[in-house]
């Protein structure tokens, strides 16, 4: 067993030359005893006593990135104190032994440069050096039968990490353990340690960014952020492109809403000069919001409580259904209009409401007699006494709301939609 850990510790020395870190760790162990000596007999006045234990080791990433597998060689001094009232004895061991060992440790939370970690071990050990103390006589334990054993070490504990630069980092951590011998002997020695260590992580592999595990988790979030970013530039790349793409689509469509604009002034123009003839307090035309309102009173068109259209009613609608035709790209609604007046019901006529659409439709009849104009783009409405232009409690008010209204509108739905988009 003593050949097999020194073994060991000579081959410590071999990979650490390649190994991801190498550290050193010092520190007091506070041992205790419990032991039964050869002859069955067991000391219970035994007490805690402080020592000291030096490792060095390397460490290294196994099966995930931030479990780390630790190989180390250490020197370990154990102690105890006690005291025979019986036969007033004082006593005291102190046994020093060289190990050969492993452990996994893994952080559990990694604030900034810091990182708190967990750690299991466990070490081979045997004793190159031991006294026993009895009262003012020191016996040699070294050839003892009772101390001839190899011993193993499991520990537990914590510890916290700081990464002072890309080589180096140094570390802080208590350790919990107790022994057992490999072999058994006519004396049972049974140890509890508490280990306070302090030690240094040098980095001496080519990964500079992987000290405590801190620097590799940083840089899968950086990893994380470029693809992210990469990713929102060529979203921005195929949105400028399509922006591109609307900027020329809507530089178009405003032109030729500017064209249709044009038109409709070139419309509006055109039926002033052909209902010049008509023009006066029977006829009125507006522009509005793009589109042209022409207003002809019922006088003009029809007698009181009828829906068919005078002579010179007619007249003028045709004329307007001449200009009309040459522009085929206009919607073209006609709204009837009466005012607040009731009458009885003849059996033709309901109501005002019912009067303004035979009225309206009249109108979109006259209109579809010129072939030149589309029957779709004809709309009668009526609107009956519902929406006056002026005060139906005198006469001329009641003469104003009495209309037809011809409202023109170039077909620029389309346009309005895709600007608005």
């Amino acid at each position: 067993m003593r050949l097999f850990l020194l073994l060991c510790f000579i081959c410590l020395s071999i990979p650490s030359a390649n190994c991801q870190q190498i550290y050193f760790e010092g520190g007091k162990t506070t041992s205790s005893f419990d032991f039964t000596n050869s002859s069955g007999e067991t000391l219970e006045n035994l007490q805690s006593s402080s020592h000291s234990f030096i490792t060095i080791g390397y460490r290294k990433s196994v099966f995930t990135k931030h479990l780390y597998l630790n190989l180390n060689a250490s020197y370990n001094s154990y102690g105890a104190i006690g005291s025979d009232v019986a036969f007033d004895n004082y006593f005291e061991w102190n046994l020093n032994y060289l190990g050969a060992g492993f452990g996994f440790d893994y952080p559990l939370y990694r604030p900034g440069n810091f990182s708190f970690y967990i750690k299991a071990a466990a070490t081979g050990e045997f004793l190159i050096q031991g006294t026993q103390t009895l009262n003012n006589q020191v016996y040699n334990l070294s050839d003892e039968e009772d101390f001839d054993s190899a011993i193993y070490v499991f520990r537990g504990g914590l510890g916290t990490q700081y990464r002072t630069s890309e080589a180096i980092t140094v570390f802080i951590q208590y350790m919990y353990g107790f022994s057992g011998a490999f072999k058994k002997t006519q004396g049972d020695l049974k140890i509890k340690t508490h280990n306070f260590g302090l030690g240094l992580l040098i980095n001496i592999s080519n990964d500079q960014g992987d000290s405590s595990g801190i620097d590799s988790a940083q840089l899968e979030q950086l990893k994380k952020e470029l693809d992210t970013n990469s990713q929102k530039l060529k979203e921005l790349e195929e949105n400028s492109l399509k922006v591109m793409v609307l900027e020329k689509d809507v530089e178009a469509k405003v032109k030729e809403i500017a064209t249709k604009t044009q038109e409709l002034e070139v419309i509006k123009t055109s039926i002033t000069d052909a209902l010049i003839p008509y023009k006066g307090n029977d006829l009125s035309l507006d522009e509005q919001n793009g589109k042209v309102r022409i207003t002809l009173e019922n006088d003009m068109l029809f007698t009181s409580g009828s829906w068919k259209i005078s002579a010179e009613g007619e007249k003028a609608v045709q004329a307007l259904g001449d200009v009309l035709a040459k522009n085929p790209d206009v919607s073209i609604l006609i709204e009837g209009h009466t005012d607040n007046q009731s009458f009885e019901e003849n059996g033709n006529i309901i109501n005002n409401w019912d009067l303004s659409v035979k009225r309206a439709t009249a109108i979109v009849e006259v209109l579809s007699k010129n072939e030149n104009i589309n029957p779709k783009n004809l709309v009668a409405a009526g609107r009956g006494e519902f929406s006056p232009i002026a005060d139906n409690t005198t006469a001329d008010g009641r003469a104003s709301n009495r209309r037809i209204e011809i409202v023109l509108t170039p077909k620029l739905e389309e346009l309005i939609k895709l600007l608005k988009n």
